[in-house]
């Protein structure tokens, strides 16, 4: 990956992203640390997209448009937009990904964290309401959390994984949440439950 004047001018946290998209190195980081448990959840599959390269893909991420790999993509795909392309892709890798766990960590236990898109605060507020009237793009949430149900269901139809389940309560969004306002940042009951869940799935290690 070559460092240009639009890399160079991200954030740490977006330059890590753009930085490990393209060297994949959590592939490497998983042979070395071989994990007892890896969790996994489908928001950036679904929210994001993915960005069709010569030398494969990558996920989206809006602070990556001015980078010149993105100006010399192929294409950018969304589940909701580009669904048989990008559901032929997405199964493709998700198979290799789930060969590759089974050949280099095959005592890792996958949980699959099952989240979904909310919009309300807990005032009953909208954010796609608030993000409307400021000229932000807003989603169809319901649309979105189908498309999050199948990839779900894929996963849990073809391969060997727990389930950490966070779709069983309507949880709020937290108009406070440390990285903001946004349809995955909820209220601290979230956090609490997940933890709870995850601590009973994992035997208290």
């Amino acid at each position: 990956m070559v460092e240009d004047e639009a890399t160079a001018e991200m954030n740490a946290f977006t330059s890590w992203h753009f930085k490990t998209e393209h060297t994949k190195e959590f592939l490497s980081l998983i042979q070395t640390r071989k994990p007892e448990y890896l969790l996994l959840d489908a928001y950036a599959d679904i929210y994001l997209g993915v960005v069709e390269v010569a030398e494969g893909y990558f996920t989206y991420n809006p602070k990556f448009k001015d980078t010149p790999v993105l100006q010399l993509a192929k294409e950018k795909w969304t589940l909701d937009v580009d669904y048989e392309k990008y559901w032929k892709a997405w199964t493709q890798h998700v198979d290799a990904f789930f060969q590759f766990l089974q050949e280099e960590v095959p005592f890792c236990k996958i949980i699959l964290v099952k989240a979904r898109f909310a919009d309300r605060f807990a005032d009953g507020s909208s954010l796609n309401e608030w993000r409307e009237s400021r000229k932000y793009p807003t989603v169809d949430i319901a649309g979105l959390n189908a498309l999050w149900d199948q990839l779900d269901q894929y996963v849990e139809d073809y391969f060997s994984v727990q389930i950490l389940d966070m779709t069983q309560k309507e949880y709020m969004l937290d108009r406070d949440h440390p990285w903001g306002a946004f349809y995955v940042h909820y209220t601290p009951d979230f956090y609490h439950d997940f933890m709870q869940q995850l601590i009973e799935l994992t035997n208290g290690k």
